[in-house]
């Protein structure tokens, strides 16, 4: 099989993971400020890492910085602080439905910019995988009004952030050292989110003791954050953006299995007919080559 697939797959397996996990953090702190701590803490030990491993560090120019800086604000501090906000103006099946909006954006992005052509399979490959995914959700519950505005825009904006982030990163992580880029990119994104979160960091002393946050947070910072980041800009240089994009439709399915593995949940016909069509346009799309 494919190294690059595996490492995919593998990634939307940490991602899903990482949704309970998530959900215990941020019920003894504020997500903003966890979102922080975390990239602040994963950067810190990609550096260790980095200098351990004795990699060549890139040249540093003003394209290093601006690349840097850009994919920064895009990928992490902007894109997860948008997210965070917007969750708190808007719905869960709202913000559900619309990030998944990330790889169609990323597909959009890579056509316009000509990375890639929008043949008629890897149009048919994402309409079934956006398709499958919308359908696993209760649409019903799905709100579009005054209320809910303000977020949905914020929630669709990070969508957004993060597919320019795919699309435009791929030719930086090419010719750059992926453990050195992981690590500034973390690095960065702590400190600019660290300037609105001055006024919060006395949340960290209060969970002191309690071992549950300490597991939880441990994972969130080196399988959801460190890995998950270091092997997506790792795939962003052996394949298309838009076939690292598609991938993350798999979320669903993995956050089904782990919740009917652990939660108890049930698999009902339409949870498996909804996850063959996202499988099916997954695997049409990686057919349909760049």
């Amino acid at each position: 099989m494919n190294p690059v697939l595996i490492v995919l797959i593998f990634i939307q397996l940490l991602f899903g993971i990482n949704f309970p996990a998530s959900k215990i953090i941020v019920g003894k702190m504020d997500p903003v400020l966890w979102s922080n701590l975390r990239f602040l803490l994963a950067g810190l030990a990609m550096l260790l890492f980095t200098l351990v491993a004795r990699r060549k560090h890139p040249k540093v120019n003003l394209s290093f910085i601006v690349h840097i800086s850009v994919l920064s604000i895009l990928g992490m501090a902007l894109g997860q602080g948008l997210f965070l906000v917007g969750l708190k103006y808007t719905t869960s099946i709202n913000s559900a439905i619309l990030i998944t909006c990330i790889p169609v954006l990323t597909l959009f992005f890579v056509v316009i910019r000509g990375q890639e052509k929008l043949t008629l399979k890897k149009t048919i490959g994402f309409s079934l995988s956006f398709g499958g995914v919308l359908l696993m959700r209760d649409l019903s519950q799905f709100e579009l009004g005054n209320e809910t505005l303000y977020g949905d825009i914020l929630v669709f904006a990070a969508a957004g952030c993060f597919a320019a982030y795919l699309s435009f990163g791929k030719a930086f992580f090419m010719k750059t050292d992926n453990m050195w880029a992981t690590t500034y990119m973390f690095l960065v994104s702590g400190i600019l989110m660290g300037l609105f979160n001055l006024g919060n960091w006395h949340q960290v002393r209060e969970v002191r003791g309690d071992y549950l946050f300490y597991i939880c947070a441990l994972y969130s910072i080196i399988g959801a954050t460190l890995l998950t980041y270091f092997l997506n800009n790792w795939a962003l240089k052996r394949a298309a953006s838009g076939n690292v994009a598609i991938f993350i439709y798999l979320q669903p399915i993995v956050a089904g299995i782990i919740g009917t593995v652990f939660l108890g949940e049930v698999i009902t016909t339409r949870t498996v007919l909804c996850s063959l069509l996202i499988l099916g346009g997954v695997i049409i799309n990686l057919k349909s080559g760049k």
